[in-house]
């Protein structure tokens, strides 16, 4: 049982739709954001603070290989996981990676009255988020084995159709 991995931007939607995900598969769930935090006892901002992104993304490494050692999970990553090319080589080794693509003004939408996005502490944190997703959008597009667009759709949605596509052989 191949793990799922759901990769996209903050505000994509890859821990509520991976926690519905899970049950449909009847599959664990993992949040490698929430994992880190329990582990440090802290959260990602304080974190970032404290120790700045590469620790961070030192954490969320060390997580996810020990998270890729366990089958038949969906796994939500954190936004960033995939800039990390041994990240994306652990992922498309023990499973399949699910894209969800939403477009900038639908993230910002999402995450603009939000305040424990670290990546978005800036005098314009609009766009900060501009700058990300143009990083990040042509990776995930890269290395998703699916992608599935998230705009205006429900949860449940966007979790209906990754089980019917992984049911039908993805």
């Amino acid at each position: 049982m191949p793990n799922i991995y759901l990769v996209g931007m903050m505000g994509s939607g890859k821990t509520v739709t991976g926690k519905l995900l899970a049950l449909l598969l009847h599959y664990g769930f993992t949040d490698l954001d929430e994992t880190i935090e329990e582990k440090h006892k802290r959260s990602i901002s304080e974190i970032f603070e404290k120790e700045g992104e590469f620790f961070f993304r030192d954490q969320e490494t060390k997580i996810l290989t020990k998270v890729c050692a366990v089958t038949a999970k969906v796994i939500a990553t954190g936004g960033g996981t995939v800039l990390r090319p041994e990240n994306v080589r652990k992922m498309k080794a023990s499973g399949k990676v699910i894209y969800l693509e939403t477009s900038l003004e639908e993230l910002w939408e999402r995450v603009k009255e939000k305040t424990d996005r670290p990546l978005l502490k800036s005098e314009s944190p609009k766009e900060a988020l501009r700058k990300i997703y143009e990083i990040r959008r042509p990776i995930y597009e890269r290395i998703c084995d699916l992608k599935v667009n998230t705009d205006r759709k429900t949860i449940e949605k966007v979790a209906n159709q990754i089980f019917n596509e992984l049911e039908s052989g993805l």
